[in-house]
């Protein structure tokens, strides 16, 4: 793979963003594409200056497993924590897990090699997460994944995003600025009448256009438009006490989010029941379970709009062999139920890295 000092020459970085990326390294890569297979990362400002981005992104930038058919790529935000090396190697499994061709939006971590004081720098994801949720600071991954909404609305192009805990918030927070942008570009402020005609056409364009997959949902906030699936496994304290809930969609007539909650396979208290490589094989089973295409998010959404879904049980699950080497740490893999890593206590290696 690219060295990473090699990658960081590729993007070009705003001034003021110089000393934060000296002290954190991953922060050069913040909102930028990155291809999941190579971990090569291309700087998102040449990449939307292309005079054809999503044709450049699904041939140049898009990850897909072997034998795909190349019909779809989401644009993935990954949750906090992963430097992206990190994230890369997770988004590998999902798109081989799921038949799906995967692009990374780089939400940089505070991790890095040889920090003064480990436990300094996980703490500051975490708080930062926590800053981001409370929308008082920004992040160039919300700018750059709203500038991609607003491009595919403009060129009539459908694009399907993805997210993960902290992804889903910075996810939110783009789609509400994508709105109120294209909206601003064609009505004034002043112009109440116009601004509401031009809502309007955002409820259309977004709503054919724009599809959302979001795992272990962390926002409640989610602006009407794009067709949304929401995937966790019961359990998941992120999806159960800081989103967007059933009872809520329903008591707002949020018809638009779709909820594919998974029994439960953890303990409770786990925090492993918010990994999404647990979610994702579970997502699998569901596909085969159903007659569906692994990956057809489209006949998915359809199913769950139907409430004719059958949704796959731990147990249904063959689970692969390397699960162990996913997991956050030792002590949450001794949590996990013998029939998805069975015999597999005796080969952990207590080197797994604790993300989020």
């Amino acid at each position: 793979m690219i060295d990473s000092k090699d990658k960081a020459k590729k993007i070009k970085s705003n001034w003021w963003r110089l000393p934060l990326e000296v002290l954190f390294p991953d922060k050069k890569f913040d909102g930028q594409l990155q291809h999941p297979g190579t971990e090569e990362v291309f700087d998102f400002d040449d990449v939307i200056a292309s005079d054809d981005v999503f044709n450049l992104i699904a041939e140049k930038i898009a990850y897909y497993p072997e034998n795909d058919k190349r019909e779809l790529f989401a644009i993935f935000i990954p949750g906090l924590g992963q430097p992206e090396y990190e994230s890369s190697r997770r988004s590998r499994r999902y798109a081989q897990t799921l038949n799906t061709g995967i692009v990374n939006l780089h939400n940089s971590s505070f991790r890095k090699e040889n920090p003064i004081l480990d436990r300094i720098n996980p703490l500051l994801d975490w708080i930062d997460a926590a800053i981001h949720r409370l929308g008082l600071s920004g992040s160039p991954v919300i700018n750059n994944t709203a500038i991609l909404v607003a491009r595919a609305l403009d060129e009539e192009t459908p694009l399907h995003l993805s997210s993960d805990s902290h992804g889903t918030i910075l996810l939110s927070r783009a789609l509400n600025l994508a709105k109120r942008k294209f909206i601003d570009r064609h009505a004034a402020i002043w112009n109440l009448k116009r601004r509401k005609v031009w809502e309007s056409k955002w409820l259309k364009c977004s709503h054919q256009l724009i599809r959302v997959f979001n795992f272990g949902n962390g926002h409640k906030k989610w602006v009407k438009g794009p067709k949304y699936i929401m995937v966790s496994i019961t359990g998941d304290p992120l999806a159960e006490n800081l989103s967007i809930t059933p009872k809520q969609a329903a008591k707002q007539g949020r018809d638009d989010i779709k909820f594919l909650i998974f029994p439960r396979l953890f303990p409770k208290n786990s925090f492993e029941a918010h990994n999404m490589m647990f979610t994702t094989e579970l997502l699998r089973k569901t596909f085969q379970k159903n007659g569906l295409e692994v990956g057809d998010f489209v006949n998915l959404y359809f199913l769950l709009s139907q409430n004719s879904l059958k949704i796959a049980t731990p147990e249904e699950v063959s689970w692969p062999q390397d699960m162990k080497d996913y997991v956050w740490s030792s002590e949450s893999l001794k949590s996990i139920p013998n029939y998805v890593v069975e015999n597999q206590l005796n080969y952990f290696d207590d080197s797994a890295i604790a993300i989020g």
